[in-house]
């Protein structure tokens, strides 16, 4: 839905909507005042994390570590769970002395409901509650104790606080007496394994009279690590001198006469001149041919001196092959470097040879050593850890810390009556434009051209806009360019209507009072204004209306010329707009439709369209009576007049329904009081943005 419509419903159906906020919000406020007011209080508690002890260091030897003795709860989760849990909560009830309305004990799972949701009395009279919520990124639990008693709401925010202090610190001290009881008996196995260890080094070190090997043999390997490292230094600058030597052949080879590197040619000046002299005698072949034949003796002497020059120049080549000076330079250091690497290995297989020479008791006095080191480093812990636990046991401190107690609250938490009221106002706002919606929808009345889907087979031929009911509606006392002057001029130029080809028309609508008459009587004085001749004939036998706009007379009308005791002339009455005349329908007849199903309205029609240049009558209701059905086959065209805000889609339907069963297509419709603020663009549009021929095509598409 576009936002002007939405804009038009919300215009359209303002009262629903207002009398929607008021009423939701009246109930809002009042029982916000009727609610018993419900106070809160918090206290804030700190989760320090598990300060780790000289224990933690056991786990180095082989020992289970502190914490795994020490199984304090420091989870901010875990605490946020116990101090809900049932045991707190009954302590917290048993000490504060909780009561429900009828004065029992309240129960645990009452007493951490969240919010009370179980019944009305609950939300009017609300019971003690208590919660816990974490600060983030923070080790706070934040203790919200809420009652309809202001003093009740401190006590119990702060006494869970202390019953968390007071649990933790008894939790910790007992984990610490688990531990030291742990710890001493661990004292007595290490010590023991201890004096054992030591007790088989000594003995070891008697019988075989030796000195610490360990030394020795830290050194040897320390200098097989030298060699190893040297040795892989070695091979690595053998390798990459051999690559040196292989490119440098490859560089070699590519050497010919016709392709000599600058570091050749500076290297074996010989090799220089040999070129520059080929160089030379090849300029002079060139210059002799260009004035000798090709077997001049001078030209044959320069071929043959250049052949030799060539030979001696490859043969020169060939020998710097073989003798470049950093050829000769990569061959002398690949062999050294072979013979260092042989020498290495002659070192480091004497090495080798010297750790299989090393008695087996090297590797007993390594054991022997590290199960002394072992059981003393255990033992030392062990006594360190001790002094630790013991120390910590007399000094014992909750890892939990009330860090903002609760303070009594002045004002009530609930209910909010200024967040309610606007709650309120918002609720109602949305329940008023839902209803508001509601209504739009079961509402089929036509407004503008949208909704007259049920129409689209016929033609649209003009909008004419509603006007104050004060004010008159006849346009002759109107200006030309006045909107309603300019709307029935555009409908006048109906192609149909401007061309000539339809000289009579009938006038109907839907249902009554849909301003029908005022439509019939604008259209002819419009017409008038062209200098033509125009007649209304008011053929609503039951419900004439048509002298009334002009003050004339209906003592003489159709009913007496359809009963033949009036001629034509006696009936016809001239108006105020020149060129306009009227036949009223003239007293009234028992049964009209008698009278307007004589064939003699035929012949009356084909009279006063000789005599007029513009027959427009107007009709009853099609829903309401036949007679337009039968009016119809006598003029050759009709316009039905739709109201806006009054003729509903369904007669609309009814009214194709019907016409179709009679065989009669309309010229058009005509859409009747439309409003200019509902349709204020569209209206624009119609009579300032388009020429009248440009607007009929828009409107039919």
């Amino acid at each position: 839905m576009e936002l002007t419509k939405i804009w038009e419903v919300i215009r359209r159906r303002k009262w629903i909507i207002l009398q929607a906020l008021i009423v939701v919000t009246l109930v809002t406020v009042m029982g916000s005042y009727l609610i018993k007011p419900s106070y809160e209080a918090s206290s804030k508690v700190l989760v320090m994390p598990f300060k780790k002890g000289a224990g933690l260091e056991l786990g180095k030897v082989g020992l289970p570590s502190l914490t795994s003795i020490i199984t304090t709860i420091t989870d901010l989760s875990v605490n946020k769970v116990l101090a809900v849990s049932r045991p707190y909560m009954e302590k917290l009830v048993s000490r504060l002395q909780l009561r429900d309305r009828k004065g029992q004990l309240i129960s645990s799972d009452k007493l951490t409901q969240s919010e009370p949701v179980f019944s009305f009395k609950e939300i009017i009279f609300p019971q003690p509650r208590i919660g816990i919520r974490e600060k983030e990124e923070t080790n706070l639990l934040n203790i919200r104790g809420v009652s309809s008693n202001s003093e009740e709401a401190m006590m119990m925010a702060n006494t869970l606080a202390q019953i968390m202090v007071d649990e933790n610190q008894e939790n910790v001290r007992a984990e610490y007496r688990h531990a030291r009881i742990f710890i001493e008996g661990q004292i007595s196995e290490v010590k023991e394994q201890y004096n054992k260890a030591l007790l088989k080094l000594t003995e070891f070190r008697k019988k075989e009279e030796t000195l610490d090997l360990r030394i020795e043999t830290r050194l040897a390997a320390e200098k097989t690590a030298e060699l190893l490292k040297e040795k892989e230094d070695n091979i690595i600058d053998l390798a990459e001198a051999r690559a040196k030597l292989g490119r440098l052949k490859e560089q070699l080879a590519k050497e010919k006469p016709g392709f000599l590197s600058a570091s050749t040619l500076q290297e074996n000046p010989h090799i220089d001149v040999l070129k520059k002299r080929l160089t030379e005698l090849r300029l002079q072949l060139a210059q002799a041919r260009s004035d000798l034949t090709e077997r001049h003796p001078q030209v044959l002497s320069l071929n043959e001196q250049i052949k030799i020059a060539e030979a001696e120049l490859e043969k020169e080549i060939e020998v710097y092959r073989s003798s470049a000076p950093e050829l000769t330079q990569l061959e002398r250091r690949i062999a050294s470097l072979e013979a260092h690497l042989t020498g290495v290995n002659a070192d480091m297989d004497k090495y080798f040879a010297a750790f299989g020479e090393l008695p087996d008791k090297v590797y007993k006095q390594t054991g022997l050593d590290m199960e002394l080191n072992v059981s003393q480093q255990r033992y030392s812990a062990l006594l360190d850890s001790l002094h630790r636990v013991e120390m910590a046991e007399a000094s014992t401190l909750s890892e939990i810390r009330v860090v903002e107690p609760a303070v009594r609250p002045i004002f009530p938490e609930s209910p909010n009556k200024t967040k309610n009221g606007l709650l309120g106002v918002f609720v109602g706002l949305a329940f008023g434009l839902g209803l508001a919606f509601v209504a739009e929808y079961q509402d089929d009345r036509i407004r503008t051209t949208e909704d007259a889907k049920e129409l689209r087979h016929i033609a649209l031929m003009g909008l004419v806009p509603v006007f104050e009911p004060t004010k008159q509606p006849l346009i002759s006392t109107k200006d030309p360019d006045d909107p309603l002057c300019e709307c029935y001029r555009k409908i006048r130029n109906y192609p149909s209507i401007e061309d000539g080809s339809v000289k009579s028309l009938l006038i109907t609508s839907p249902g009554p009072n849909e301003a029908k008459p005022t439509t019939v009587v604008n259209l002819g004085i419009s017409i008038a204004h062209e200098r033509k001749q125009v007649v209304l004939i008011d053929m609503d036998l039951r419900r004439p209306s048509l002298h009334a706009y002009f003050n004339l007379p209906n003592h003489v009308g159709m009913t007496d010329i359809l009963q033949g005791e009036s001629s034509l002339d006696e009936a016809i009455q001239a108006t105020s707009v020149e060129g306009l005349s009227i036949i009223s329908s003239g007293p009234p007849f028992p049964d009209a439709g008698v009278l307007i199903e004589s064939g003699e309205v035929g012949s009356l029609l084909s009279e006063l369209t000789t005599r007029f240049d513009m027959v427009i009558m107007d009709s009853a209701p099609v829903l309401v009576k036949s007679d337009p059905l039968v009016l119809a086959k006598h003029v050759d065209g009709s316009i039905i007049v739709i109201e806006s805000e009054r003729t509903t889609r369904r007669a609309a339907r009814e009214l194709v329904d019907i016409l179709a069963n009679a065989h009669i297509k309309p010229l058009g419709f005509i859409l009747n009081k439309f409003s200019m603020k509902k349709g204020k663009q569209l209206y624009h549009q119609y009579y300032y943005g388009y020429g009248g021929r440009e607007l009929l095509v828009s409107e039919r598409g």
